[in-house]
């Protein structure tokens, strides 16, 4: 099962709206968000934060050259959401 939604971030003064989706897995869940043409994955750390993860095949390089504050800023967004 997975439900679509945008998820909309301000950062560096710009709102900007990326479309994202919830992945249930047994137990868990991830949600998917597109970045740049790439999925970057956020799941819930045991403090209830959100963490990236790497996804087999993923372009690690590309996932490791992704601005971090943006990366920081939906994941805060996406704790927001979920709460």
């Amino acid at each position: 099962m997975t439900d679509e939604f945008m998820l909309s971030v301000n950062y560096k003064g710009e709102q900007k709206d990326y479309p994202a989706r919830l992945l249930l897995q047994g137990y868990t869940y991830k949600i998917c968000v597109i970045v740049d043409d790439m999925e970057v994955y956020f799941e819930p750390d045991e403090e209830g934060s959100f963490r990236v993860v790497k996804m087999p095949g993923q372009d690690d390089k590309k996932l490791e050259n992704m601005d971090k504050g943006l990366l920081q800023g939906l994941s805060e967004r996406i704790e927001k959401v979920v709460k």
